[in-house]
């Protein structure tokens, strides 16, 4: 996994596990081949409140992810199985004691007495990409198997694409796991606002409103063309102040 920054001059960045290992506590998870949890470390215990004796807790993976994330974890598993670890890495949005915490994971094969089973180490990455606000200042995406992170501010729209998000600066298009309501809802709104259900964008990026019958449709700086629904219309206009 390479991590790149867009804007070298702009944002410049070590490697992030790098980063990762001097500042945040790792959380771990170890778990065998059918994907049953059979230890955590405390800084798990503590962020999620999991406790594996519970009788009420579930132990499998597959329960506790979307299944969606539960296929992320499989693939990366796959990798790990072919080269002791994931080339990939997942990005994770949790709610835990009333707060939402971001991870990024990686999955590492073990060996030795420890063979067949697999560690997912944990990072929480939240105060690395969320201000005191709690708005993202620093998006994660992924471009093939390298990870980056985005200056928001470089972002020009999102929009769904299956069980991804496309995420869209300039000509290039990025993905990320998180859905378009989870990214609206870490978006300041004085700047982004969702002209569809389908899509966010970024106010400063738009060039143009178009009407044509009735129908509004934004055209971008960056040459994208996209519908603004009509029920979104009386909201838009209002913030541009043109109603």
């Amino acid at each position: 996994m390479v991590v790149k920054a867009t804007n070298p001059s702009k944002f410049k960045m070590e490697p992030i596990l790098d980063i990762l290992k001097r500042t945040f506590k790792v959380g771990i998870v170890i778990f065998d081949l059918n994907y049953d949890i059979l230890c955590i470390n405390e800084t798990i215990k503590e962020l999620l409140r999991i406790d594996l004796n519970a009788s009420s807790h579930p132990s499998n993976l597959s329960t506790l992810h979307s299944p969606q994330a539960f296929e992320e974890i499989q693939r990366m598993a796959k990798e790990a199985i072919k080269r002791h670890r994931s080339g990939s890495s997942v990005i994770k949005v949790y709610k835990a004691q009333g707060k939402e915490i971001i991870f990024l994971g990686k999955v590492f094969l073990l060996e030795g007495q420890c063979r067949d089973t697999f560690a997912a180490l944990l990072y929480n990455v939240t105060t690395l990409l969320v201000n005191d606000k709690n708005f993202m200042v620093k998006f994660p995406v992924y471009e093939g198997d390298d990870f980056l992170l985005l200056e928001v501010d470089e972002i020009d729209f999102f929009a769904a694409k299956g069980n991804y998000t496309e995420v869209i600066s300039g000509k290039r298009i990025f993905l990320s796991p998180l859905s378009l309501g989870e990214i609206e809802n870490k978006l300041p709104q004085e700047h982004f606002f969702r002209i569809h259900k389908s899509f966010i964008i970024n106010l400063s990026s738009v060039q143009k409103l178009k009407k044509s019958d009735y129908k509004y449709r934004i055209l971008m700086k960056n040459g994208y063309d996209l519908p603004l629904s009509r029920n979104k219309i009386n909201a838009f206009l209002k913030l541009l102040g043109l109603r």
